[in-house]
């Protein structure tokens, strides 16, 4: 699976066809009342809520109406958009997206998140793992 060119790791598709990773809109929707990450991992990492396909980069996500809050809160400097797929956030209201990270490795992306420091200084994006293996084991699925 490709998306605006950029390949989806195999170990993404995989949980697709296994059921470990949520395939369509409905399944997704679902996580709000049961996560796929088991519960003793959220609990540590925050409610982790997982997209579904069709994924988008953030560069089609900004033209089809994202730009306001990737100007405003998204650290968009900091990223190549058409090299950024978001894959899921913490949940309703958290604005804070989990990208696959292709800038730095087309074949092998690193997972980052959009970090609010909260005290009034700028966001940014933070790596929280190297590979989407690495996530994929911390999550625990």
């Amino acid at each position: 699976m490709h998306v605006d060119g950029l390949l989806i790791p195999n170990l993404l598709l995989e949980m697709l066809d296994d059921g470990r990773w949520p395939r369509t809109a409905i399944e997704a929707s679902k996580q709000n009342l049961h996560s796929f990450v088991p519960e003793d991992r959220n609990r540590r990492l925050r409610s982790i809520f997982l997209f579904a396909p069709p994924f988008q980069t953030v560069a089609r996500a900004v033209a089809s109406g994202g730009k306001d809050f990737y100007s405003q809160f998204g650290a968009l400097h900091e990223l190549v958009p058409e090299a950024a797929i978001a894959i899921g956030d913490y949940g309703l209201g958290a604005d804070t997206p989990i990208l696959l990270d292709y800038q730095n490795d087309p074949a092998n992306p690193r997972v980052i998140q959009l970090e609010w420091p909260g005290d009034n200084g700028p966001n940014y994006w933070v790596v929280i793992a190297p590979d989407f293996a690495s996530f994929v084991q911390e999550l625990g699925l």
